[in-house]
């Protein structure tokens, strides 16, 4: 097991094990992040884009690009210009909303909708990488984060 202090080639201890948590958990971050880009360059999207089809497809309706935003991993992503670079790709559509039409909703096309089918076996395996964990090491892990994220969302 590679510690974070060789990999990102520490030379001084860290000052607290606070420090250390918060660079672990954001290297881990980055590190998840580049393999996932890695497995979805090969189908020419990215892992926002594909955030963008994975919420579409999780909606039993069509979301205007704001509530995408909201629903997004990353919300400072710019949900606009991802949306029309999948439109771009064919992978999505935009459309008034036939109830208000200063809505416009974004929708999965049939070809959106045949890509996520081909990437769901990629996506399974690659989540298997988190079997290095017991299931109760995740339950934990996962608790821990979410407890992170609640002060934060606290604070602000």
């Amino acid at each position: 097991m590679v510690r974070v202090e060789q990999e990102i080639l520490q030379q001084r201890p860290f000052r607290s094990d606070k420090e250390r948590l918060i660079v672990t958990i954001m290297r881990t971050s980055a590190w998840i992040c580049e393999q996932f880009e890695r497995e979805l360059e090969p189908y020419g999207i990215s892992q926002q884009q594909y955030n963008v089809l994975r919420i579409l497809r999780g909606s039993t309706e069509p979301l205007s690009t704001c509530d995408i935003r909201r629903r997004m991993i990353d919300h400072a992503s710019d949900t606009s210009r991802i949306v029309d670079r999948l439109i771009a790709k064919g992978l999505v559509e935009k459309a008034p909303d036939p109830l208000d039409r200063r809505r416009i909703e974004v929708r999965l096309t049939p070809q959106g909708h045949q890509l996520l089918e081909r990437l769901d076996p990629i996506v399974r395996a690659f989540h298997q990488r988190a079997t290095v964990l017991s299931p109760e090491e995740r339950r934990m892990m996962i608790e821990c984060l979410d407890r992170l994220r609640s002060q934060q969302n606290a604070e602000h």
